[in-house]
């Protein structure tokens, strides 16, 4: 005789598997970190590039969020720099939404006496303030219309890392463990908002450009002649570099982004000049930069940072465990105030000191 007992409904048990954590882990930090990438307009679209470079970026930002939320917050502010020089021209139209899709590679320069080149948003003020070109028409709704925000990714992130939270938020309450892995996962999460909020007008997966012609019959020499000696200086992206040329002091850091770029592979390959697009690592003027901007980022990082240290009294499986993990906590607190004080003093004090000094870019 069969005893067995059928039930309608048997709820699941009351532990947490390791395959449990490390799905659930694995798909908010995915999902988080794709949708908070906003890469620049590629050189030709080609789906197998455009996801390779996808997930080089992916991969950075999960090991790096703090640093791309830098990146994010600098072109935020090269931005609004923009706007506000275009302000001045009278131009009111020109807006956040247009200042990045220049900085991304949105507009094309076509001279009749050079290839086309990408321009940003600075080198298109001093066009259009010199009488060079028009003022770009674009309205912003027709760079939205370009824009391939996926709001199915983002409803289904928004989801995931609401779940995400209230589990641990609830296990937290009832002093349950949180493991290592998720609070790596809550740390990252926390620093994509503020990225996601500095490129909040940034246009997403944009594959098209906007051709700009010169005035008539005007040509790029005649943009050169007008900067007489300083358009002489060799050019490492396009002949308009010395409208914008790449900040001197960045070059402190130029050794940790090269090694970055490489590592991942998420600069450009292609050695042609000029260039034909952004790459996605391109440093940004971002203007005079304050002191409480400067505290903003690092308070970022310190976020990041400090959240790893919920972790100092956690338990461990062995004593050489937790020795591991609190020697790593300390040493990410090390280099985070590294990072953050050379961040400081390369974009806010040394440009100071080197204008006192009367040292000006070579």
């Amino acid at each position: 005789m069969n005893s067995t007992l059928v039930h309608g409904w048997v709820a699941s048990p009351n532990e947490r598997g390791t395959i449990d954590i490390v799905w659930s882990c694995i798909v908010t930090i995915v999902l988080c970190s794709w949708s908070v990438l906003f890469l620049n307009v590629p050189d030709k679209y080609d789906f197998r590039s455009y996801l390779a470079t996808k997930l080089s970026w992916v991969a950075f930002t999960i090991f790096f969020p703090e640093i791309l939320a830098s990146f994010a917050q600098v072109q935020y502010l090269s931005a609004r720099y923009s706007v506000s020089a275009f302000t001045k021209l009278g131009y009111h139209d020109w807006s956040m939404t247009h200042a990045f899709f220049a900085d991304m590679g949105g507009f094309m320069l076509d001279p009749p006496d050079y290839p086309p080149f990408p321009v940003n948003a600075h080198q298109i003020h001093y066009l259009v303030e010199h009488g060079f070109i028009d003022f770009p028409s674009i309205q912003r709704d027709t760079i939205q219309d370009r824009n391939k925000a996926d709001a199915f990714v983002r409803i289904l992130t928004s989801i995931q890392i609401l779940w995400f939270a209230l589990q641990c938020i609830g296990r937290a309450i009832q002093h349950l463990n949180v493991s290592m892995l998720e609070l790596d996962v809550v740390a990252i999460v926390l620093c994509t908002f503020p990225t996601f909020y500095f490129w909040f007008h940034k246009p997403l997966d944009v594959d098209t450009t906007v051709t700009l012609y010169l005035e008539g019959s005007l040509e790029l020499r005649d943009v050169l002649v007008l900067a007489e000696g300083v358009a002489k200086r060799p050019f490492e992206l396009t002949p308009l570099d010395f409208i914008n040329p790449p900040p001197d002091p960045y070059q402190i850091l130029d050794p940790i982004m090269w090694g970055l770029e490489h590592l991942l592979r998420l600069g450009t390959n292609s050695a042609h000049v000029p260039i034909t697009r952004f790459k996605n690592t391109s440093r940004m003027n971002p203007g005079k930069v304050t002191v409480s901007e400067w505290a903003i980022s690092t308070g970022i990082s310190l976020t990041f940072i400090c959240i790893h240290f919920i972790a100092w009294d956690f338990n461990f499986p062995s004593p050489l465990e937790r020795d591991f993990s609190r020697s790593a906590f300390v040493l990410l607190l090390g280099s985070g105030f590294t990072f953050g004080n050379l961040w400081f003093l390369t974009i806010w004090q040394l440009p100071n000191l080197c204008r006192r000094l009367g040292v000006t870019a070579s």
